[in-house]
């Protein structure tokens, strides 16, 4: 069952914890003079012949991968450039990357019209969907027997953390892509809601908890001018994700209708509900109604994007917006180069009286590639993935950047220097390492414990300010639900019925907080819903969630 208790993180991510306690000790990867990779094989594929590949794995230019993802998240560096990290990956590798990359909001449709021509794939790309849909699609290939004889660091994570290797196995036992792990970032990166602290300051208000209380902050934001110019021209809430980001509010009733888990949450019994249907919800929505009818919330809340939302930051705007918590140095920044001094800070969960405040941790795997069916050379780039994954080597240029640059060794231990924290060029601490390469669209590992811990933790660590805001909030963090990998029938089932369903539920949802449609018509949204296929889709979920904890159990 997923519970909710302060600090304490279940399920998935206890399962690494404690996988961690084993694996603290000799979990790095060594190279050695002669360039070799030095690595125990992970039990997962023990029958497999052991490789200890060496470095680089091609002569310079003989060999090269077509690398398909969305571009850097710090736009004016592109991938195409030849960034710092990337030409280093590429010195110590041979291999040549020619990466094929779109702005990240482009990157699903461009994808998707690759993959419907079915030629001329890439040899490694980013998926969008299900890996068994893809493998069933035939666009990918299994990854067992690649892992198995060219992935040491893969097979040596694998042992090290089978919670990871189980998420990524589908219900077939086969493993169709590689995929991010965020545990270590879900904990000392938390999401939730982020405030300007100065505005409360001016207007002698303190941080807000439960529901009356945020309503009486953002009233007086709206309507006492907390920016000083003279006009109410304020906007106090301005949420990323639409109605699914303003439902982290559900945690004053006990409600996951943020967007990790979307409504889906097993209750006591462990039986999987839709919250988004449920009368507390439209007690919430009610509340949502008031405060976009007086003006509190953004009226375009549910089209905007982060873009839209940093625009009317930076214009001295906003109050309130949601988001991970290492933007309140990005918030700062924005402002101060307009000359305006901010203190932007998380705030802790809403609570209501009866249940405990919760922030959600996003899921523990993230970002999903594979190898296509017309890789040329599959082998190679097996090899590629587990040196930029998986390998100590390969793991701290794509979390840390360059050595020197923007991270010295002390101690044995990577540490982020000034370069990162407080820039030349003005940049956050992301843009920063996103400017050499760093922090990337690839796949790559933030874990709990172990050196694919570091950056979360040395990231923490050269900033106290922000370590306390993260330790702030850290005991009301919870799991959302676990989403494992369903069969193919189930895929296609879920897709087809839950489409429908997540479609009319976010316009009636938006429609009730406008006033387009009167709460009077709830009973009947509910009841439109449930006829659209919802326990099919329950029913579902509900099996894959048991065969999630059967496995768990193992």
């Amino acid at each position: 069952m997923v519970k909710k208790r302060k600090g304490r993180h279940i399920g998935f991510a206890s399962a690494v914890l404690a996988a961690a306690a084993l694996a603290a000790v000799g979990c790095s990867s060594t190279e050695s003079e002669e360039g070799k990779a030095s690595v125990t094989p992970a039990t997962s594929a023990p029958n497999q012949a052991k490789e200890e590949y060496k470095l680089p794995f091609a002569e310079p230019g003989t060999a090269s991968l077509r690398v398909a993802t969305a571009d850097n998240l710090y736009a004016p560096k592109s991938l195409t450039q030849g960034l710092p990290v990337w030409n280093e990956i590429e010195k110590r590798t041979g291999v040549k990357i020619n990466w094929e990359v779109v702005p990240s909001a482009q990157y699903t449709e461009f994808i998707n019209v690759r993959l419907a021509a079915g030629r001329n794939l890439p040899d490694i790309f980013r998926l969008t969907g299900s890996p068994v849909k893809a493998s069933a699609d035939g666009v990918v290939i299994p990854l067992d027997d690649l892992i198995a004889k060219h992935a040491p660091n893969i097979r040596k994570l694998f042992a090290d953390f089978p919670a990871v290797e189980s998420q990524m196995r589908a219900p077939d036992g086969k493993i169709y892509a590689i995929q991010s792990v965020n545990s270590g970032a879900n904990i000392n990166d938390p999401f939730g809601w982020l405030i300007r602290k100065d505005w409360l300051d001016k207007l002698g208000l303190k941080e807000p908890q439960t529901l009356d209380e945020w309503y009486t902050v953002l009233k007086a934001f709206k309507e006492k001018d907390p920016n000083g110019n003279g006009r109410q021209d304020e906007i106090p809430l301005s949420p990323d994700y639409s109605y699914q980001g303003l439902g982290i509010f559900g945690s004053a009733f006990g409600l996951h209708n943020f967007v990790y888990s979307n409504g889906y949450f097993p209750d006591k019994n462990n039986k999987v509900e839709y919250h988004w249907i449920k009368p507390e919800t439209k007690e919430l929505v009610t509340w949502f109604n008031k405060l976009y009818s007086e003006g509190l919330i953004d009226s375009q809340f549910a089209v905007n994007k982060v873009e839209q939302i940093d625009s009317g930051i930076s214009r001295n705007l906003v109050g309130v917006t949601n988001h991970f918590v290492n933007n309140v140095n990005r918030y700062n920044s924005m402002l101060k180069q307009t000359g305006v001094q901010s203190d932007w800070v998380i705030t802790n969960p809403p609570k209501g009286p009866n249940h405990e405040p919760f922030y959600e941790m996003g899921p523990p795997l993230g970002l999903a590639f594979g190898i296509s069916k017309d890789a040329k050379n599959p082998e190679l780039a097996m090899k590629w993935l587990d040196y930029i994954y998986a390998s100590e080597e390969g793991a701290r240029l794509v979390t840390f950047g360059i050595e020197g640059q923007s991270y010295k060794v002390e101690n044995g231990k990577p540490q982020f220097t000034d370069w990162v924290s407080n820039n030349p060029d003005k940049l956050s601490f992301n843009e920063a390492l996103r400017s050499l390469g760093a922090l990337p669209t690839t796949p790559w590992l933030r874990m709990t414990d172990g050196f694919h811990a570091a950056q979360p933790i040395a990231t923490l660590e050269k900033d106290p300010a922000l370590a306390a805001q993260v330790n702030k909030v850290k005991k009301y963090i919870v799991d959302s639900i676990p989403k494992p990998h369903g069969t193919q029938a189930e895929v296609e089932e879920l897709a087809r019925l839950e489409n429908d369903v997540h479609t009319y539920v976010g316009e009636s949802i938006v429609k009730f907080i406008t006033g387009r449609t009167q709460m009077t018509e709830w009973d009947t949204f509910v009841k439109n819903t449930k006829s659209m296929g919802l326990d099919r889709i329950l029913q579902i979920r509900q099996q894959q969630l048991d065969r999630y904890w059967k496995a768990s159990k193992k």
